[in-house]
Order: C-alpha cells, then structure tokens, then sequence
C-alpha cells in the first residue's frame, strides 16, 4: 500500500489538477486518467477516469468540491490492485479495484496533470499524511518499491529489480 498527498493547492484551477496514478511511458499532454494504465480524479465535476478519455463516471456523494487550501490523497493497495482518495484526512470509498495487476507486471507512478499555472505541494510521506493511517509502516513506499531509502529490502527476490523495456 503507498500513499501520497497533495497539500495546500494555493491558486485552484480544478480542471488542471487531477491528482491519480499513471504507468510509464505517459503522454505529458494528457490528463491522468485519459490513457491506457492511467487512473485520475478530475476535480472540477469529481468524476473518476481510469483509461476513459470520455467523460468519466461519478465517484461519490462524499466529496461535493475542494476548496483552496485541501488536501486531497491518493492511496493504493499493491494486494487488491485498490485506489482510494482521501479528502482533508478522510478515507473516501475505492475509486478502482483491479487495476494495475499483476504488480510486478506494471511500473505505476503518482501523477498530477497540470495545465497553465498553478500552485500545489506534494507529500510522499516526507512528513505525516492529514489521512493519519497512511502514516502507518504499511502504507510507506519504503516498504514496496524496491528498498528503502538507506537501501534496505524491499518486497524480496522475487521481484525483478530491473524495470521492463518499453518500445514506441
């Protein structure tokens, strides 16, 4: 499980700034959620895509808008293949299920479509998430992606280290 947040959106423009999740290699010009092995949460009509450059689907009653100064996350669980969003500290339903499986199969990234100016930060639990159990271990990245940051184990030998060749 990983997580990561998106903090303090100072100057909002919700169409430009869906936060979510994108395999390599991805256009720069399109939003997340709009390709192949993306998923994204537009925030101007909350609507969640997951390769849909058509409009989307609804996601849930519990998130009406983001207001500057929100914090928006983004969670995934690596066994079920879950995305999840939190909104100010709030786990809100899953958004996708299945996605990105087999894991070992997929480099998938955090990604954050922007277009024009805007002014955003983000927190890949650097320092504590405002969601307070994706300050639990378990949920570190440290613990899932190739070894910690001082170089220790990651997930173990059975994963490739080496990421896959991609041609195009």
């Amino acid at each position: 499980m990983v997580c990561v947040q998106i903090n303090n959106w100072a100057s909002y423009q919700p169409l430009t700034n869906p936060p979510g999740t994108a395999c390599r290699p991805y256009p720069d010009y399109r939003l997340p959620g709009w390709n192949r092995l993306s998923a994204g949460l537009h925030l101007d009509d909350m609507r969640k895509f997951f390769e849909d450059p058509d409009g989307g689907r609804d996601y849930t009653s519990e998130l009406a808008r983001i207001d500057p100064g929100d914090t928006i996350g983004c969670g995934y669980e690596f066994a079920t293949g879950a995305l999840f969003y939190t909104h100010n500290g709030r786990r809100l339903p899953v958004a996708f299920s299945g996605i990105y499986l087999p894991r070992h199969k997929y480099d998938v990234f955090a990604a954050i479509g922007v277009e024009g100016e805007c002014d955003f930060d983000v927190n890949f639990g650097g320092v504590s998430f405002r969601w307070k159990q994706g300050n639990e271990w378990v949920w570190k990245i440290e613990g899932h992606v190739g070894g910690d940051i001082a170089g220790g184990p990651g997930l173990g030998e059975d994963i490739e280290e080496e990421l896959p060749a991609y041609s195009g």
